[in-house]
């Protein structure tokens, strides 16, 4: 090659290198730092909320601060100074490191690297193809023996797509910083006291023995509260632990309150995981007293807990997404009683294992995707498409077997209806898995706050609450077919049960009929319409199982009709879930807020807008709902219908606020969690003329509803009384 040739090569490599760099954030070096702005997604959609983060690794020796710095030193500070609003929140800090320097001085620093995670929200009105560019100045102060103000200016373009997708690059970063972010954990409460000099912190838990715990740390959210480096002894009695706090010198008064995390280098937790947990806790005496005369019943809390979780899974039999699959199964018991008692109780007992087994391997999914940093809560596989597309195939392809279009034998379609032969023993268990599953979207009264302490507790304490939900669910068909005398008082079978068998089908075509409704939602129009097609393909399918029965063709012609039938329902299914979306935003404002069938305007949730509202003494109404969420439907259309309740909201002035859970959305699951509860429904009134916000119970009435906007403005009327009184 010549020497020109050397030299056009270099060239096109100089222009193609450039050329990459415009195609991607690129890191930008200091003298003592790398920083970069990464997104936990490689691409989102028009109106998701995604995760985003500046990286930082540091150079060897040197640091930088916490939020709170200590006794002296600067947190990153982050300005955005893109185009366009993309509604990006604080940062979430991680837990940082107790680090002594010279001088007498304590810092709380990070070293080696650190990520600054943030949410933020893509603006509804782009679309797919489009991009949005992110930019920040950020400033810090980076020290080792000396400290240096460094800034970097920052930059990142995200490409908008139908979904947004995971980064493998980066995703797992996300996910290792999660687990150093602080938790509340409601199996820990936290009580405080102070005086002239010290604040003494109290930690109690009766979920789990506290072991011998040896370097707990207490990191105060703003500085000038506590002497940073001064000792935090501990001491542990019972299930206690105290921590005593020496009152800053340049604090005057008393310590008022302690807001901000206690680090445990054991963890907080059984499994040792959660190394921090967030503490907001009044150094008030008579607060103290209360919560101390608390802890003395803390086991017979979770008691109640338990007691909540067996009455809520009992009442879950009554909720409509329950209510068909357990029909059949009455009938089927109806119909083996007339044989054999025995068998029915046989029977019953392998439903209710079908059902506890099924809450437990959910809770355990739960737990342990939670464990992995990811954001979930009670109905989680409900928020996946693909699941609700498999869910209603199979209450499409039950309902036809009911209705006698085809019979399968020991397929899935007849594993859920059989009850007669040994094959029916895994029907009966199988029935009580799809119970379990029907079940997820509904949350009985009392489920929510069993569900919310359950989430929190440590693995085993939340498996055995999991577990009480399960036999409740399952009680009544194991006493049902237990006792003889039980079964007697049923109907005497007979050929009303093959009418009564065809009429149940009808149900479960309403239950697909809701559940393509769901996915219509999730996906749009397009996907919906995917669904449809992919019925049709699964309906000639079963046309041609049933046309050309095994008894009646040969071997040959037998392999080929069940082949074309598993291609067209395989197929079918695969056509449906790669449906593309198309959501019709166009009775949304620009702001996202729209007017529902029954005339209520809803803005939808975000934290940073909520707490804007109740920063200016606005009255809030949170709506946290699913469309997959029966219980909330209910609630929309018997409350918000009524037009009294729709007046009192307009002569109240409330903003009411959507906090839409249909699909996954990390900011709506830690929002449920700041309620102790882990699914929906959940109602919340904000007003400044209460101390604390409202919960409204899960099932509503208009009544009920009145009840609290009129508590709310005795509240209003008696504050304005003793302002007049004052004046």
């Amino acid at each position: 090659m010549t020497r020109n040739s050397y030299s056009f090569f270099f060239i096109v490599l100089l222009f193609a290198s450039i050329g990459l760099q415009k195609l991607s954030a690129q890191p930008v070096t200091t003298e003592n730092a790398e920083l970069e702005l990464i997104s936990e997604q490689s691409s989102v959609a028009p109106g998701d909320t995604f995760w985003i983060g500046i990286r930082m690794d540091i150079r060897d020796g040197w640091y930088v601060y916490y939020r709170n710095p200590g006794d002296s030193g600067l947190p990153m500070t982050v300005n955005w100074t893109h185009d366009g609003d993309y509604d990006i929140s604080d940062i979430y800090w991680p837990y940082p490191k107790w680090k002594d320097v010279p001088g007498g001085l304590t810092s709380y620093a990070y070293e080696d690297s650190i990520l600054y995670m943030m949410e933020a929200v893509a603006p509804e009105d782009l679309n797919p193809g489009d991009k949005i560019t992110l930019k920040a100045e950020t400033d810090y102060l980076i020290c080792e023996d000396v400290c240096i103000p460094e800034y970097a200016d920052l930059e990142m373009t995200i490409p908008i797509t139908d979904a947004s997708e995971f980064n493998e690059a980066w995703g797992p970063y996300f996910s290792q910083t999660r687990h150093r972010l602080p938790a509340t954990l409601t199996y820990w409460q936290a009580t405080a006291k102070s005086d002239d000099s010290t604040a003494t912190l109290k930690l109690t838990t009766d979920a789990f023995g506290i072991p011998d715990y040896t370097s707990v740390i207490y990191y105060a959210n703003v500085a000038g509260q506590i002497e940073n480096g001064a000792d935090q002894p501990i001491t542990i009695s019972g299930d206690t632990l105290t921590l005593q706090l020496q009152k800053s010198t340049y604090k005057s008064g008393e310590i008022d309150s302690l807001t901000g995390i206690v680090y445990n280098e054991q963890g907080w937790d059984e499994s040792g995981r959660i190394k921090a947990m967030t503490i907001s806790v009044s150094t008030g005496k008579e607060a103290m007293a209360a919560t101390e005369n608390s802890f003395s019943v803390l086991s017979s809390q979770f008691l109640v807990i338990l007691g909540f979780a067996f009455l809520g899974g009992l009442i879950l039999n009554a909720m409509p997404c329950v209510f068909p699959i357990l029909s059949i199964k009455v009938m089927n018991f109806v119909q083996i009683s007339g044989d054999d008692p025995r068998k029915a109780k046989l029977h019953g007992w392998v439903f209710g294992a079908g059902v506890l087994l099924s809450f437990l391997v959910l809770a355990g999914l739960l737990l342990l995707l939670r464990a992995g940093g990811q954001e979930l809560g009670w109905g989680f596989q409900l928020q996946t498409p693909a699941f609700i597309a498999f869910m209603t195939f199979l209450m499409f392809g039950l309902g036809l077997s009911l209705m006698g279009v085809f019979d399968i034998g020991y397929s899935l379609m007849n594993a859920a209806g059989s009850a007669e032969t040994g094959d029916g023993l895994r029907g009966s268990f199988f029935s009580g898995v799809l119970a379990t599953i029907l079940a997820t979207p509904c949350t009985a009264p009392f489920m929510g706050t069993a569900l919310g302490a359950a989430i929190t507790m440590p693995s085993t304490a939340a498996l055995v609450v999991f577990s009480a939900l399960g036999a409740g669910m399952a009680a009544p068909y194991i006493l049902l077919s237990s006792f003889p005398a039980l079964m007697k008082m049923l109907p005497k079978p007979g050929a009303w049960m093959e009418t009564f068998k065809q009429f149940m089908a009808f149900p479960l075509f309403a239950t697909a009929i809701w559940l393509a409704w769901v996915y219509g939602q999730q996906t749009g129009i397009n996907g919906l319409g995917a669904l449809l097609v992919g019925l049709l393909l699964m309906s000639i399918g079963i046309w041609i199982l049933h046309r050309w029965q095994a008894t009646q063709i040969s071997s040959g012609a037998r392999i080929v009709s069940r082949s074309t039938v598993a291609l067209l329902v395989i197929g079918g299914f695969l056509f449906t879930t790669a449906g593309s979306s198309d959501t019709d935003m166009s009775s949304q404002s620009a702001n996202g807020s729209y007017i529902d069938s029954y005339g209520v305007e809803w803005e939808p949730y975000t934290k940073d807008k909520v707490d804007t509202y109740i920063a200016e003494g606005q009255n809030v109404f949170i709506d946290f709902t699913a469309d997959w969420c029966i219980t909330c439907k209910a609630n929309e259309r018997i409350a918000f219908s009524s037009d009294d309740v729709r007046q009192t909201f307009k002569e109240k002035n409330f903003i009411m606020i959507k906090a839409d859970w249909t699909t996954r959305n990390p900011e709506i699951t830690r929002a449920l969690e700041s309620f102790g509860r882990n699914g929906v429904p959940l109602y919340v009134i904000y007003s400044e003329s209460i101390d604390e916000p409202m919960i409204l119970p899960e099932l509503l009435t208009p009544g009920i509803v009145l009840d609290a906007l009129n508590g709310v403005a005795s509240f209003e009327t008696t504050l304005s009384m003793n302002s007049n009184l004052r004046d």
